[in-house]
């Protein structure tokens, strides 16, 4: 994204009233993006009571990055381990860099940064070390569909998500999407190159996904019907 782009989202979103949180990042790894601190750092100038939260696989982290985030204030780090070995962080992500992670997370809990260890309930993991991890501390995460492009999930029931009746998702490019499940925008209420954060919001298309999941009927809709979440 645009160091344009950023900042005119940013500037939107801070005439925002009812703003609760910003998570500057849609997927992949945030710390690829040699300017993220000093992006965190700019949306947590102009959102100064907005909570800021970050989603990383661990693997750039490093205690000078860590100090960094430490001083962003009403910051919160979420670490995706995914797993209790290094065996299993391989197996289901590909990366041999378990004990580094870990060796971060515990610098994290040291300092008192704010942040969480996650691991997704992979089907490939066995369930006692799904168990042994959330007993240990860390949190588990659903096998999400992905509204339908990690596999094939036809919904039958009602849904009512929290991310089509409160998130706004915007990619790359501009393209204000789904949600974080929509990675690639197969669902677009507008570009926030060409509209306001508010136009998108209260455009048609939009309302419509809202209007639907706030009678549990969000499952009708195009990608809805065939995720997991909400």
């Amino acid at each position: 994204m645009t160091d344009g782009l950023y900042k005119k989202i940013i500037g939107e979103a801070s005439q925002l009233p009812y703003l609760k949180t910003f998570i500057p990042m849609l997927t992949g790894e945030p710390f690829c993006d040699q300017q993220i601190i000093e992006r965190l750092k700019y949306a947590r100038t102009n959102l100064p009571n907005v909570l800021i939260e970050l989603y990383t696989n661990g693997s750039l982290l490093s205690f000078d990055i860590i100090r960094q985030l430490k001083g962003i204030t009403n910051f919160y780090l979420s670490i995706s381990l995914n797993g209790l070995d290094p065996a299993t962080r391989e197996k289901v992500m590909g990366l041999n860099d378990w004990n580094h992670v870990v060796r971060m997370a515990h610098y994290a809990g040291q300092i008192k940064l704010t942040n969480r260890v996650t691991m997704v309930a992979y089907p490939e993991i066995p369930g006692n070390e799904i168990i042994n991890f959330h007993t240990k501390g860390g949190m588990v995460i659903q096998y999400q569909s992905w509204a339908g492009q990690q596999y094939h999930y036809e919904r039958k029931r009602w849904t009512s998500c929290i991310r089509a009746l409160s998130h706004m998702t915007i990619r790359y490019n501009g393209d204000a999407n789904l949600c974080c499940f929509d990675p690639f925008g197969k669902v677009s209420f507008g570009n926030v190159n060409d509209r306001t954060l508010e136009e998108i919001w209260n455009s048609r298309t939009r309302q419509e996904y809202i209007s639907a999941h706030a009678v549990g009927q969000g499952n009708r809709l195009p990608l809805c019907q065939a995720c997991t979440e909400g």
